[in-house]
């Protein structure tokens, strides 16, 4: 398996680790609060775990939550009719070696977490952002989760936001 691979695949682990408690709970009145940013740090200790084990793969990686991405190039719209105006975003977890070293050797993951069922615009954007982030910032992977949304949901969401040319949406999400 190539070694930047392992990456993904430790991520994938890292989330099939992750109680339900971490993705939803119950809050006051009886309604289930889900929260982003719980699962991310949740995701990140998992992950912190695994590299423990992985000292070699993880030698000079760093685990960074929040951190500040600054976008100095035109963001790609990737064919949709949404606008990331921001110019700095800060995705809710990377592994990379450090903010100055850009070289793509070291830029292994960009995530991107949504814990609700949320608009096409929001997803839209985050995965224009996590193409930014493989275009000019160098990571390897680019990776958007979506945790509490039915794939169904989630997938019909995908063949509205991003269309492709004349191909049929049907022909490029199997």
């Amino acid at each position: 398996m190539n070694e930047d691979f392992r990456f993904l695949t430790d991520l994938f682990n890292a989330i099939n680790s992750i109680d339900d408690e971490y993705c939803n709970w119950t809050y006051f009145h009886e309604t289930i609060q889900k929260t982003e940013r719980v699962f991310a740090y949740e995701l990140y200790y998992a992950l912190k775990v695994i590299a423990r084990n992985e000292r070699v793969q993880y030698n000079g990686i760093k685990f960074n939550g929040e951190i500040g991405k600054k976008m100095l190039e035109d963001i790609n719209q990737l064919g949709t009719n949404f606008i990331v105006e921001q110019k700095n975003f800060n995705p809710d977890l990377v592994l990379h070696k450090g903010q100055i070293d850009k070289d793509s050797e070291n830029q292994k993951l960009i995530i991107e977490i949504k814990t609700i069922n949320t608009t096409d615009e929001k997803i839209a954007k985050d995965i224009i952002k996590l193409n930014y982030g493989i275009a000019y910032l160098n990571f390897q992977f680019g990776v958007f989760i979506s945790v509490n949304t039915d794939f169904r949901t989630l997938n019909d969401k995908l063949k509205r936001i991003f269309q492709v040319g004349n191909i049929p949406v049907d022909q490029y999400f199997q």
